[in-house]
């Protein structure tokens, strides 16, 4: 069990690189029916549940969430994916229209897709779908392009939309407020709420997450308190696998470390090898220095090429 701090890192940098992923994750299945009301635009469906999303084609892409609802008689798939920057290397074009294919051909049922972009400044360029007009050859590929800067906050505080709270503060405040008087109102509403402790304290930590898309940690600091990161697992789930993603990068540090050591070691006694009378330890330090493990590895290729010990110092020092 890894032991909670005392108080919340201000610093973005000790979250894990997924947050966003594992904040918005938790928003939408704890409050599936809040969230579908406002990307459907309507209260006339009948929730079912969700379905895995997971579609395999030579790798694996895992959108966020898709989730089986019945519209009147039509059974549909609504895919939500939550965006927080525009999307690279591929445009979220070419990525959607791709998944919405692969996901067609494993469910065959009408999709209604969603994406949601998180940061103000995301998404302005989507255009919300693929047109190809070729005649007999037309391909029309649809999606609604939700940017939260765009929609009025003040309505998800009058209307107690509990699974849209986490998301309010990146809304439009009400006219006459700052940003960050807007995200400290969202959160005193949320601390509010009448709803389980470990529910609630999972809507302020994803609350807290969200916000710093757009103000600095340290200006809602106050957003969290030691008894909220005791009682939230997704807090817990944060700093897990925070943890984790530092003990991988550990390894991998390790890893590579030990490749630059072992061509270090390599090239040192293939030069000893080949010009015994070379003072060739004396090189040490410099290969040492040489953080590019590429580089070492060229260097080793040289060290049995070189016609003589002068050559190869002429590699090493180029």
């Amino acid at each position: 069990m890894v032991q909670i701090r005392q108080s919340p890192d201000p610093d973005v940098a000790s979250l894990p690189r997924d947050r966003y992923d594992i904040v918005t994750k938790d928003a939408l299945h704890q409050f599936p029916e809040d969230i579908l009301r406002t990307v459907l635009g309507h209260s006339n469906f009948q929730f079912l549940g969700f379905e895995e999303s997971e579609l395999t084609r030579v790798e694996v892409r895992r959108t966020d969430s898709l989730i089986k609802v019945h519209l009147g008689d039509v059974l549909v798939l609504v895919h939500i994916e939550f965006q927080v920057s525009d999307s690279a290397p591929i445009d979220m074009v070419r990525r959607n229209v791709g998944y919405l294919g692969r996901c067609y051909e494993k469910y065959g049922l009408p999709i209604l897709s969603h994406v949601i972009y998180l940061r103000p400044n995301a998404g302005r360029r989507d255009p919300g779908g693929y047109w190809q007009e070729i005649p007999n050859h037309r391909f029309i590929v649809e999606y609604k392009v939700i940017r939260l800067s765009e929609l009025q906050g003040q309505s998800v505080l009058e209307s107690e939309n509990t699974g849209l709270l986490p998301f309010a503060p990146l809304m439009q405040p009400p006219s006459g407020t700052s940003p960050l008087h807007w995200a400290i109102a969202c959160n005193q509403r949320t601390k509010n709420l009448s709803l389980p402790t470990e529910i609630r304290s999972n809507l302020l930590v994803s609350q807290w997450v969200l916000s710093g898309l757009i103000h600095p940690h340290p200006a809602i600091g106050s957003f969290l308190s030691e008894v909220v990161m005791q009682e939230s697992s997704v807090y817990q789930h944060l700093v897990e696998t925070a943890a984790e993603e530092r003990y991988q990068q550990g390894i991998e540090q390790g890893i590579e470390q030990g490749a630059r050591q072992m061509s270090i070691e390599s090239t040192l006694t293939l030069l000893t090898r080949r010009f015994p009378e070379a003072d060739v330890n004396a090189l040490k330090p410099t290969l040492e220095a040489i953080e590019d493990l590429n580089r070492l590895k060229q260097l080793n290729i040289e060290a049995f090429l070189a016609e003589n010990f002068q050559t190869f110092q002429d590699h090493l020092y180029a």
